[in-house]
């Protein structure tokens, strides 16, 4: 017969009078609220830019994601599909790539400028 021996001793979590005490928790050092936006960083980024698929036409440069937002919106209330945006990153050296794209960025976008609840993107974009 095997022995297994428990930790019995404290209250039992499970318990329904067991209450946790929230007082000792803490809030993430990195943690944003719900109202100050999202901007992503991709290492070795010097600037990001939007485009349109199939065109590759840019439809404007940023420093910072979190100020591409707005734009990716204005081109969605133009009526431009959300699978034809793309934003990219560029790096110092010419190197770039995709950092979001389709009806993800049009999302992305939304709960980055701190819209508390995002719009439904339709099966169309």
């Amino acid at each position: 017969m095997i022995d297994v021996h428990t930790n019995d001793t404290g209250p039992d979590p499970f318990d329904d009078e067991y209450e946790y005490d929230f007082s000792k928790g803490e809030l993430g050092r990195y943690a944003r609220k719900p109202d100050e936006g999202l901007d992503i960083q991709i290492d070795g980024a010097v600037g990001y830019s939007l485009r349109l698929i199939p065109s590759n036409k840019v439809v404007g440069r940023f420093s910072t994601t979190f100020e591409a937002w707005p734009a990716v919106l204005a081109e969605l209330e133009r009526g431009i599909p959300a699978r034809s945006l793309v934003l990219d990153w560029h790096g110092a050296n010419g190197e770039r790539g995709r950092v979001s794209s389709g009806r993800l960025l049009a999302i992305v976008a939304r709960s980055g400028i701190g819209t508390l609840e995002p719009e439904r993107v339709t099966a169309a974009g």
